[in-house]
């Protein structure tokens, strides 16, 4: 798994922000890493980032977005 599939610029749009899109990313890769520590010390080659990127690009889970009234 690469950063280039899923197309970068595709997740962006999808997120809306970088910002959007790093904060999402990475709270859901360290889910990841809570639910699953098993799976990425015998894959190595998979990490949790990536494996988040590709869940958030195939729709796996949103981002919410919240208004600041």
């Amino acid at each position: 798994m690469a950063m280039i599939d899923p197309p970068i610029e595709e997740v962006f749009k999808m997120a809306g922000s970088r910002y959007a899109l790093c904060t999402v990313v990475t709270k859901r890769a360290k889910e990841l890493l809570l639910e699953r520590p098993e799976f990425f010390k015998e894959n190595l080659k998979i990490k949790p980032i990536e494996f988040a990127a590709n869940e958030f690009y195939d729709g796996k889970f949103t981002l919410v977005k919240t208004s600041r009234d």
